[in-house]
Order: C-alpha cells, then structure tokens, then sequence
C-alpha cells in the first residue's frame, strides 16, 4: 500500500473514531448532568481536569518522542522491545513522582479540605492519571505501527466501557461524583490491562530491556513541549478552580456544564477539522511550496470562519433549548454563558491556521511561549473578574484570553507564511446571520426539542438563502457542489443501464445457445 492510501485510510480511520467518540459524549454528558446533581458534576469536573494537568506532566511529551524514535519498517524485534519497554517504564517511574508531589501539595494545603466531596475525589485522582498515561503512550504505539483500525477501537472502546459504568451506577442507585470516578477508574483499567497484556504477549516488554540513553533523549525531546500543552490545557481549564474557589461547588457545575456544551460543539468542528487538514498541508508544502500552502490555508480559515459564524448565531439563538435538552432543567441559567463562551472556543478554533507558520518554521518555542502568556493572562483576568461580576466574569476572561492568543498569532504568522482569508465572504456570513436571527426568534413551542428543531431549521435556511443572494463565492460553491451532485447520480444510473443491458445480453446469449 502506498503512502497516499495509508494516509486516506488512516484519516478515514481516525475521522470515524472522532465522530464516535463525539456521538458517545453527547450520551455521556446528559447521563452524568441527570445523574449527579449540580453541585457533584461540578466537582466530578474539576477533579477530571485537574487529572488532565497531572498526565500532562506525567507524560513529559514522551508520546512525541514515541513517534520521533520509532523507525518504520526497519525496526527489529529486539529495537522494538527497547524502544516500548523504555517508554512504557519511564512515564510511570515520572507518574509516581508526579503523584507523590501531589500528595504533598493536596495534604499540606488547607484550601481543599473544607469541601469533603472535592477532596475525597482529588485523593483518587492520581491512578485515573497512571491509567491515562499509561494509555497515551500505548495509543502512541499503535499509531507509530499503522494500526489507525486498532487505534480507533481502543479509543471507542474505552468510552464504551466508561458509559457503561455509568448506567450501572445509575441503575443501582449510586447517583454521586466519588463513584462515579471509581467507575472511570475501573473502566480505564481494564482497557490498558488488555493493551499491556497484549504487548507481553508480542514479546514487547520486559525489564531489561530498559534504555537509560534513550530516557534521556526521549525527556530532551519530549519535555519542551510540556509546555505548550500546559499551558493550552490551562487556558482551557485554570478557571475552574477560580470559581469554585469564589463561587462554590453549585456555580462550578453550572459554569462546567455550559463549557461541556461548548466544548462538545468545538470538538464536533475543530477536531475532524484538525486531523484532515494538517497532512493535506503538509502535502502542500512538501509539494508545492510555500505559495500554494497560503492559498489553502487562506481558502480554509474563510470558509471555517463563514462556518463559525453560522455556528455562534445558532447557538445564541437556542442556547436555552440546547442546555435544557443536553444537561437539564437543574442547570437553568448557564444558558448565558454560552452565548460568551461558544464565539471564544469558536475564535480558539481559529489557531489551527494561524499557528502552521511557527510549526512549519519550527518555532514551536515562539509558540509556547504564546499560548503561556495568554494562560497567565486568563488566570490574572479569572482572578480579577471572578469575584466581581461571578461565572459572566469567568466566562469574559476565557473570551478575552483566546482573542489575545489568536491575534498574536495572527500577527506573529504574517512574518513566517501570511494568509489573506476573504473578508467579502466573512462579512456575507456576519449579514447572513444578521439577516437569520430576527424571524426564528419569535417562535416558541410547548415542546423544548420541537422548538429546537423548528428554529435550527428556519435559521439555516434564511442564512442560506441570505448567503445565495450576497456572496458570489458562496453561489459559485453551491453551483459546484450541485454539478458535482447531479453528475455522479448521472454516472451512477448510466453503470446500472450498463449492467442491466449486459445482463440482457448476457441472458439472450445463453438462450440462443441453448436452442
């Protein structure tokens, strides 16, 4: 199979185990906003993101020195097995540090102890990091094999496995946060129980295999890298502990719940989006050059911000109906966070495109060293607005810390590969939605997913229509899609006359035969 096939099949692979994945959340979240109450969600939410903090330390970018050191094709047995047993070994050695420290830090630190729940869960939150540690590694593994099919079904697998504990938890009547993790925990162990069995079996694993060489390569790698991922997750999630901190336990869960929309809707756009796009321009540029990769590129942020637009005008238009429908009656009011947070997860989106300049120069420290300053600055903002103006505050200094973040990029990128995206179609899209809004408004049914569904539905068609009558770009799309459309309905019934008239023939020739 040649590298263009692997390429198609692995992003076929991994876009379908995306989508899955997405599917499953959007069970998972409902289940466990009607499961726990306000209060418990909220500190089940944070509990799991400070568990993202500690296996981003724990894994010290290992699984980027995983794909770095794996050699493709011309690994031996023995070369495998050092290179696995190495990276299986070190980031648990480094997960029991991590954890220790934690420790230290959790029993020292009063701050925590005076709510029971919250510290009950952060006690057990260091084995779901060694489990999902351990597990990023592994999945690391079988991407550097080509196993894109076993990967996806790791993945869906482990969702599954989670979900159904969580129906068991519901049904035997345990509706609170702490066994809720237990049963993340046990569902998380027993898919990397399977996977290391797995690799002992292969003969892929074993003790002396260690290579004290490669753990130090691997941490000189790996380790710089930590640092825009801790700092992207705490542009993502340092807010948290800022509201319950100021706010308490019953505001966290109705600020985590609006994120969780949120960040559902985000996933559903920016994660497919992320897989297909960073191999087609990487093809671009290996290519074609540095000329054709900013035209893709600014091709591709016009469209996705015509597209985000569409987006943050729906959702301001049923944001209501949304989280009534995804979480529930209980997180009434969170509604109006959504309205804020959706346009800054869709504006975070954006630095899928504007940060290819710093990865394809390499200048991946320029590019931690943005996504940190626009972290510290969300905390100062969190710690400034939180107590002023509560979960508006928290959700304004999320918006405000991505704008910096984006902008910067924007303007840094200009100097490594400028993109010019169409500001006659992105200012269609803001028209279109201007013009979408007003009449869908008005309408209001008994039935919360009816009204759902009739105002989704009379939005996008105005905004539709809107953008057939504005934008010449998006008429000529529309035109191409069509012709493309009617042309391979056209191919397909002239292979069916095709065959069915061999198949005459076919039939008319035995017949004669056989008089």
């Amino acid at each position: 199979m040649n590298a263009r096939s692997t390429l198609f099949r692995d992003m076929a692979n991994y876009l379908m185990g995306r989508g899955s994945l997405i599917l499953l959340g959007l069970i998972t979240f409902p289940l466990l906003t009607r499961l726990l109450s306000v209060s418990e969600y909220g500190v089940l939410s944070l509990t799991l993101r400070i568990v993202l903090v500690l296996v981003v330390l724990s894994k010290c970018g290992l699984q980027y020195s995983a794909a770095r050191f794996f050699k493709a094709g011309t690994s031996s047995s023995m070369e495998q097995r050092r290179l696995y047993t190495t990276l299986l070994i070190c980031p648990a050695c480094i997960v029991v540090l991590v954890s220790l420290l934690y420790y230290a830090f959790l029993l020292f630190t009063p701050v925590f102890r005076g709510d029971r729940l919250l510290y009950q869960c952060l006690m057990v939150a260091p084995a779901v990091v060694f489990f999902r540690t351990l597990q990023a590694i592994l999945l690391s593994f079988l991407r550097n094999e080509g196993k894109s099919r076993l990967h996806t079904i790791v993945e869906i697998t482990t969702k599954v496995s989670t979900l159904a504990a969580f129906v068991i938890l519901a049904f035997t009547g345990l509706h609170h946060a702490f066994p809720v993790l237990l049963g993340v925990l046990a569902s998380e162990f027993a898919i990397v129980a399977a996977q290391l069995i797995s690799f002992l079996r292969r003969g892929l694993f074993h003790i002396s295999a260690m290579d004290w060489t490669l753990i130090r390569d691997s941490l000189l790698f790996g380790a710089p890298l930590i640092i825009y991922e801790l700092s992207s997750l705490v542009l993502d999630s340092g807010d948290r502990i800022i509201v319950q901190r100021y706010l308490g336990d019953h505001q966290l869960g109705l600020y985590s719940a609006a994120y969780g929309v949120s960040g559902y809707l985000q996933d559903t756009v920016m994660t497919p989006l992320n897989l297909a796009i960073f191999p087609i321009y990487m093809r671009i540029w290996n290519e074609e050059g540095k000329p054709a990769t900013e035209r893709f590129l600014s091709t591709s942020v016009s469209w996705f911000s015509l597209a985000a637009l569409f987006i943050v005008g729906a959702c301001a238009l049923c944001s209501r109906e949304m989280l009534t429908l995804l979480a529930s009656a209980r997180f009434a009011g969170a509604d109006r966070l959504l309205t804020i947070l959706i346009p800054s997860l869709m504006i975070y989106a954006l630095h899928i495109f504007f940060n290819v300049g710093l990865i394809l120069e390499k200048r991946t420290t320029l590019l931690a060293g943005i996504a940190a300053s626009a972290a510290v600055l969300n905390i100062a903002l969190n710690l400034y607005l939180v107590p002023r103006f509560g979960l508006m505050g928290a959700a304004f200094a999320t918006f405000l810390g991505y704008v910096v973040m984006v902008a910067s990029l924007i303007v840094i990128n200009r100097k490594f590969l400028p993109l010019t995206p169409s500001a006659s179609l992105i200012l269609s899209g803001v028209a279109a939605v201007a013009l979408a809004y007003p009449l869908p408004s008005f309408t209001t049914f008994h039935l919360t997913v009816v009204t759902l569904l009739v105002r989704l539905a009379s939005y996008t068609i105005i905004f539709l229509l809107s953008m057939l009558a504005i934008s010449s770009s998006f008429r000529k799309l529309w035109l191409t899609a069509w012709k493309q459309l009617v042309s391979r309905f056209a191919f397909r019934n002239d292979t069916a006359k095709i065959a069915i008239l061999e198949e005459c023939e076919t039939s008319n020739a035995g017949q004669g035969v056989s008089q």
